[in-house]
């Protein structure tokens, strides 16, 4: 039995110092009540782009939004990174976290990613594909989908929009993934109504029953430039069994059990795996 803390965040725009203390801090604190597996949403250290939306207008009052973000970004081998690592060893756990990435190599790019750290270091390390209406104007797109041994299986890793494009989730369980991580965030206009409140959890639960996997869905919370953060962040089983969600926006942790067994026994029950055809497919795909 693994147990996992999903950390509803609420993300400080341009501020990775009060970031990464608050998420030190949710760590210890986490791991203390025995969480083995600690998720963070998208973007935790720097906040979301600006304009959120199209059309829209910037709220932080910087000279330039992107040299900002940049500024803000971590680098993959940096001190905020190391911090990371040595928290993860210090206590214990694993941690899958939304981070802005500087590139390694050119200066002023960025990526949008989800890394697993470990004890041991940073054990995956995944770059978001399709990236969401502006974010585009920032992040350069992922290139790979990978899964990373860990807690005796394979974990994989995708962000937000990700979600929509049923072949990650699909690569993922190919590859032998048991468990899929997604960090999100997710925003409607602040005075709109929420259109559907099971919104994230429809989502996992179509992505953990097509393909026999425990489904992680971390969100963010908190408001920026006349928007807030969805929350509701929620974990799936692979027979769509609901371990747990948040029906709130506000800032908290969600906490379940994940017993990597049920994977097996859904999947022979089921026979999703023994009854594809992907040659079948691959006629119509290919074309």
């Amino acid at each position: 039995m693994i147990a996992a803390s999903l950390v509803q965040l609420d993300v400080q725009s341009l501020a990775p110092a009060e970031n990464f203390r608050r998420i030190h801090d949710f760590v210890a604190a986490e791991a203390a009540k025995g969480a083995q597996l600690i998720l963070f949403p998208e973007l935790a250290n720097t906040g979301y782009v600006e304009p959120l939306v199209p059309g829209g207008a910037l709220v932080s009052d910087v000279p330039h939004f992107g040299a900002a973000l940049y500024e803000a970004c971590a680098a993959p081998d940096g001190e905020e990174v190391r911090a990371l690592v040595a928290l993860a060893a210090r206590h214990r756990v694993h941690i899958v976290i939304g981070l802005g990435l500087r590139d390694r190599l050119r200066a002023g790019v960025m990526r949008n990613a989800s890394l697993l750290i470990g004890p041991e270091g940073v054990l995956g390390d995944y770059t978001k594909i399709h990236q969401w209406q502006n974010e585009k104007l920032f992040f350069s797109g992922g290139d790979s989908i990978d899964t990373y041994p860990v807690f005796g299986t394979r974990l994989g890793m995708q962000v937000c929009y990700d979600i929509r494009f049923p072949e990650i989730t699909r690569i993922l369980a190919l590859q032998g993934a048991s468990i899929v991580t997604s960090v999100w965030a997710s925003f409607g206009g602040e005075n709109a109504p929420v259109t559907d409140e099971g919104l994230f959890i429809h989502r996992a639960y179509t992505r953990a029953t097509e393909n026999g996997v425990f489904f992680l869905s971390c969100n963010r919370s908190g408001s920026r430039g006349g928007q807030r953060f969805f929350g509701r962040s929620c974990a799936v089983a692979p027979d769509g069994r609901v371990l747990g969600a948040l029906d709130h926006d506000r800032e908290d942790v969600l906490r379940v059990e994940v017993d990597l067994a049920e994977v097996a026994r859904y999947r022979s029950f089921t026979g999703i795996w023994a009854d594809r055809v992907p040659a079948l497919y691959a006629k119509y795909l290919n074309a």
